[in-house]
């Protein structure tokens, strides 16, 4: 054929190949209201989706073009699209365990918690510890506990189970009750001095109330007859990975890495199964007073490449430095009311500058929990001497409940993410503990994220669970806006320190992302990033 005939077939031959889009979406959401936390974009009505990553993000009738035959499209319907939450700060391995042992909810009262340990008891014949969490916050000398009017003391465990061992968690995490057959199992008695960096809390008269604070708790963890590694992560592992994605939560940060939680992810990982992306920072040896467990976990840190994957990442080391904000055992600059003591490091500060320096060197980022004011400087300060490495992920100050007003700005000049965990956030029965010990005065600049925010501090979220009541990040971002009790009911806690809510949502999305070094993957509704939005 010759002429315009062959023209006409060729122009139209190229103009059908011009209105192609080089790629066909698998799924395209048309006709929403997309808020993408993406500065050069922050606004979309749809997004197309190719192999789980995003495609395009823009208009309706843009998205069109990414249609095809197989293409499935949505229609939204006005309907808000947001990325994805990020937690970075949860403790999947204590997820697990609740859902495995004794799970006490911030609801239960005493009566709850009883039938729920008998229940146990009976149903778990074999099983030499009854273990579980979390019970209402312990206190010192047999004070007795907020939501259930019985003493901080062994003898309310031994009235319940008096022929199996037992030992909750507190709110805190960082106590412990006991009762009294689990201190015998221990070998702990009156006389028993303190291990480092812990505490067997004794009364007046010098008798273990069951309480053990901050490293005493490695020894009920050293001592407990676990599940089988199959069995955990079928029947705890994977229902934690699942109620994450229920929330909308996408990405995680364990914040106190075992090889055991590696084994376990790394098994759903190869079974498809795991529907998060996550860091792991690894706990440091220091944590363990075992010489075996301490060379088994350096060993684990060595060779933690290995459980690298897509979705895996071996990103850093946690480091405990102080204990919490209730029970004394932060690490304070100005001592405790009506006291001498300003609280203990749970390490000598020499070895814990060694500790950081060497792992900095290694290459991974360093995630330190500090409660006291006291230790968040000695964190900025060490953090301001570590050479700079390849690591992705941001070295964090986790929780960092009293910051001194003098160094809000030091988070950006050091470049330290500050991690902010809500178990706090609103008033709640460990606030008139921390009252009692720390003052209104000091207490009036607990979790200054307003005022980071302000100094252009990277702050992301981290729940904290199963420190924090619930694994959900809802309640805390809306503590976050209003520092109430969810629902918005009664008074603030240190009102000041409320943000909006679009700078709740990019703590809570960019932010976590930025922090734990995969913002190039996720964290916002962007163009090549993992398609990974509510």
């Amino acid at each position: 054929m010759k002429g315009p005939g062959l023209i006409l077939i060729l122009t139209l031959i190229l103009f059908s190949c011009q209105q192609q889009p080089s790629e066909t979406a698998d799924a395209i959401y048309t006709n929403g209201k997309i808020y993408t936390v993406d500065a050069s974009q922050e606004w979309a009505e749809a997004i197309a989706v190719k192999e789980g990553k995003i495609l395009f993000v823009g208009s309706s009738e843009d998205a069109n073009e990414f249609t095809g035959e197989n293409t499935e499209v949505t229609d939204l319907n006005g309907q808000l699209v947001i990325p994805g939450l990020i937690d970075d700060h949860i403790h999947p391995d204590m997820g697990a365990d609740n859902y495995l042992n004794v799970f006490i909810e911030a609801t239960d009262n005493w009566d709850d918690v009883t039938r729920k340990i008998k229940e146990y008891r009976a149903n778990n014949p074999n099983k030499k510890w009854i273990y579980g969490a979390t019970i209402d916050w312990l206190l010192d000398d047999n004070g007795i506990i907020a939501n259930y009017g019985v003493p901080s003391n062994k003898s309310v465990l031994d009235e319940i189970v008096d022929d199996r061992p037992i030992a909750l968690w507190d709110q805190g995490a960082h106590a412990m009750l006991l009762n009294s057959m689990a201190l015998e199992e221990l070998g702990v008695t009156d006389d028993s001095p303190n291990p480092d960096g812990g505490i067997f809390v004794k009364d007046k008269n010098g008798k273990l109330t069951g309480v053990f604070r901050e490293t005493a708790n490695t020894l009920v963890l050293n001592a407990l007859d676990n599940y089988s590694l199959e069995e955990w992560t079928a029947k705890g592992m994977l229902p934690f990975v699942n109620e994450m994605s229920s929330y909308g939560i996408t990405a995680i940060s364990d914040a106190y890495a075992t090889e055991r939680n590696a084994q376990s992810y790394l098994s759903l990982d190869n079974d498809g199964k795991l529907d998060l992306w996550i860091n792991m920072y690894m706990a440091t040896p220091l944590e363990y007073n075992s010489e075996d467990k301490k060379k088994a976990q350096s060993e684990f840190i060595n060779n933690s490449d290995k459980y690298a994957t897509d979705q895996i990442y071996p990103a850093g080391i946690k480091l405990i430095l102080d204990g919490s904000a209730a029970g004394k055992t932060a690490a304070m600059i100005e001592p405790f009311n009506g006291t001498d003591f300003n609280g203990d490091l749970r390490y000598p500060e020499d070895m814990i500058r060694k500790d950081l320096t060497e792992f900095t060197k290694a290459g991974f980022a360093i995630k330190a929990h500090s409660i006291g004011d006291r230790g968040i400087r000695l964190l900025l300060d060490i953090f301001e001497g570590l050479e700079v490495n390849d690591s992705k992920a941001m070295h964090s100050i986790a929780h960092g409940t009293f910051v001194h007003p003098d160094d809000i700005g030091r988070f950006k000049e050091v470049n330290v993410a500050y991690e902010a965990s809500p178990a706090l956030w609103f008033p709640n029965n460990g606030i008139p503990i921390i009252l009692q010990d720390i003052g209104e005065e000091r207490t009036n600049h607990a979790w200054p994220v307003k005022k980071l925010i302000e100094a252009d501090a990277m702050v992301s979220y981290g729940s904290d669970w199963t420190v924090s009541i619930t694994p959900s990040p809802w309640p805390g971002m809306e503590a976050l806006i209003t520092r109430k009790v969810p629902g918005g009911e009664g008074d603030a806690f240190v009102s000041n320190a409320a943000v909006d809510l679009e700078t709740a949502l990019k703590i809570f999305t960019i932010n976590g992302a930025v922090s734990m070094g995969i913002d190039d993957k996720t964290g916002s509704i962007s163009k090549g990033k993992s398609a990974d939005f509510i």
